[in-house]
């Protein structure tokens, strides 16, 4: 089965943008089971129409732009969708602070093998850049590129727009797969789980508190540090977290200032103890924050593609079971964790 992708855009007619001042605009990518069609393109056709420029930026960032121009993808624009398919369960991706929200192919590319039709949202002047389909080619804004790591209030105000942009998709969700009579037939609307890493994690964790539109939810390595998690407002839906290796003090405290690393530590242990019995904490052996993304291959990071099939096979059968029921298939695949380079861990981030 290949992989088809369309760009859908939403004007929120009801929002203000902070930066541009004019109606909220939330671009996505939708990907597909498609039919077969031909060579595969390369992964830069994912920056049309301004591929040029967005090639460009990621040099400018000190990725290779001769070898990222060859790197191939089995996602293809606009392909013709493979009517075939039934019932597909959605997963709505939320990128990290910064990611382009296509930068996300190699667990797009397995879920959308597996039966998923995936939505992945952008994040208009926070992504490094966002490519709309009318070929304008935005890039991050100043204000938001200098934001200082402890200013938690205005990080506090750029999730409740990704929690906003998120709630936005879920509540338009027919509209946009009407975008083609033939995605809204092989799709399961009422069967909706979401990923989200770091910034879009801790966002999608709030989502969870406000919607009850969502059934399963994977978050990546998520910013503890701006998730509130109590008791009296318990996530009910089963919720798999993802961390990268380093999780404990002893493992961070190199890694975070003080007064940061607190709160992240405080936020985390929150979290786990107010998570529900169909919660689970796990971290990958080798992996760092940026592994949960397509980061690591645009600099030709050496083991990357391991960590993702391994990443790719946890995060998928946690949907099978969740979304699709099929019984313990994410449990029975954790009584060999180990083998895989999968720890689960405590409220202190250590191995149990």
């Amino acid at each position: 089965m290949t992989v088809g992708r369309k760009v859908f855009v939403f004007k929120d007619i009801s929002r203000i943008d902070p930066i541009s001042k004019e109606s909220r605009e939330v671009l996505t990518s939708i990907y597909y089971p498609s039919v077969p069609n031909g060579n595969k393109p390369k992964y830069t056709t994912l920056f049309e129409p301004c591929t040029p420029l967005a090639v460009d930026m990621l040099s400018s960032m000190g990725v290779n732009k001769e070898y990222i121009s060859n790197v191939v993808t089995g996602i293809y624009n606009n392909a013709n969708i493979n009517i075939t398919a039934r019932n597909c369960p959605i997963i709505v991706i939320a990128p990290a602070f910064g990611v382009v929200r296509d930068m996300y192919s190699f667990c797009v590319e397995h879920l959308v093998s597996c039966g998923y039709v995936v939505i992945t949202m952008g994040a208009t002047h926070e992504s490094i850049f966002s490519i709309f389909p009318d070929y304008r080619f935005i890039q991050q804004s100043k204000e938001i590129s200098e934001i200082d790591s402890l200013d938690i209030n205005y990080w506090k105000q750029l999730m409740e727009l990704r929690i906003e942009d998120i709630r936005c998709i879920l509540s338009n969700i027919e509209e946009i797969l009407n975008s083609d009579k033939d995605l809204i037939a092989i799709v399961d609307v009422s069967n909706i789980g979401i990923i989200g890493h770091s910034l879009g994690g801790a966002a999608a964790y709030e989502v969870l508190k406000r919607e009850k539109k969502v059934n399963a939810s994977v978050l990546l390595d998520p910013s503890f540090h701006l998730i509130t998690a109590n008791i009296e407002e318990r996530v009910s839906v089963p919720l798999l977290v993802f961390r990268q290796e380093k999780c404990s003090f002893d493992e961070l405290e190199n890694e975070f200032s003080p007064e940061l690393l607190t709160l992240f530590l405080s936020g985390y242990k929150a979290l786990y103890n107010s998570s529900d019995i169909n919660s689970l904490y796990i971290k990958l052996q080798g992996a760092h924050h940026m592994t949960f993304s397509d980061i690591p291959i645009h600099y030709k990071e050496d083991g990357i593609k391991l960590k993702h099939s391994i990443l790719n096979k946890y995060i998928s059968a946690f949907f099978d079971e969740y979304l699709k029921k099929k019984d313990y298939k994410f449990h029975e695949l954790m009584k060999d964790n180990s083998s895989n380079g999968i720890d689960e861990i405590n409220g202190n981030g250590q191995v149990i």
